[in-house]
């Protein structure tokens, strides 16, 4: 019987090779019964359609792909992680216990993981598999501080978050933008999120956080959307959810 497997990625290019590669060189033993393009929709998919096998893509905006599969409810389906990254790689998986596809991967890379996971049991061993992940999870404390660490060339720059006017999702990567300057870091944007004040830093987005003591005035788009101006004059635009909830934080 096949495998039935998502796919859980928010490039579409990427989701389609991956959905090709699936057809073309592992048809018969694998069947791909949905997609999704971020973390939050992942979880809604699995949910739904109970999957054997979920191929998940690290960083993604919002709810990146280990922080979802911490999330999955039990049973779980085995989870093989792509990643434009080795050292995602490299930190987030225990001993091998959770396979992952380096990008670009080939077929026959693709090819060798799944049968990986059907040598272990697919769907009856993701739990155990993801036993790991979700206990390293849980046991991350909540950092609050008034500096940032972010590795520049090999050196640790202690950032302080007074000066972090906004953080923004670039390229799969995070750009955090200081009044010093602009710097791109290996956080995701929701570990962020665990890291800064939430009193103060607003997730105007998926793709981006705001500190509001950086910013100046906001102002009203069409559609329901709202613009927020910093001090330094950058125009960061809020969506649609969002620009209610500010609104409603905000009393305006």
């Amino acid at each position: 019987m096949n495998a039935r497997a998502v796919i859980i990625e928010d490039e579409p290019s990427a989701r389609d090779r991956l959905a090709r590669m699936l057809a073309d060189h592992l048809a018969g033993r694998v069947e791909l019964v949905g997609t999704a393009s971020d973390g939050e929709a992942g979880l809604a998919l699995i949910a739904e359609h109970a999957p054997d096998l979920a191929f998940v893509d690290v960083q993604m905006p919002g709810l990146d792909g280990i922080e979802m599969a911490a999330r999955l409810g039990s049973p779980a389906p085995y989870v093989i992680f792509t990643t434009a990254h080795d050292r995602y790689a490299l930190d987030a998986f225990d001993a091998g216990a959770i396979d992952y596809l380096l990008k670009p991967f080939d077929a026959e890379r693709l090819v060798r993981a799944v049968g990986r996971a059907e040598s272990l049991g697919l769907k009856a061993r993701g739990d155990e598999v993801l036993a790991p992940l979700r206990e390293a999870q849980r046991a991350m404390p909540r950092v609050l501080s008034d500096k940032l660490p972010i590795t520049v060339n090999g050196r640790v720059l202690l950032v302080p978050v007074s000066d972090i006017s906004h953080c923004i999702v670039e390229h799969e990567l995070v750009t955090v933008h200081t009044s010093r300057g602009d710097y791109t870091t290996d956080y995701t944007l929701t570990a962020l999120e665990g890291r800064l004040d939430p009193a103060k830093f607003f997730r105007a987005h998926r793709a981006l956080l705001v500190n509001l003591d950086h910013v100046a005035a906001i102002d009203d788009m069409a559609g329901g959307r709202a613009v927020l101006v910093t001090h330094a004059g950058v125009k960061l635009v809020v969506s649609r959810q969002s620009s209610r909830r500010l609104r409603q934080m905000l009393g305006v």
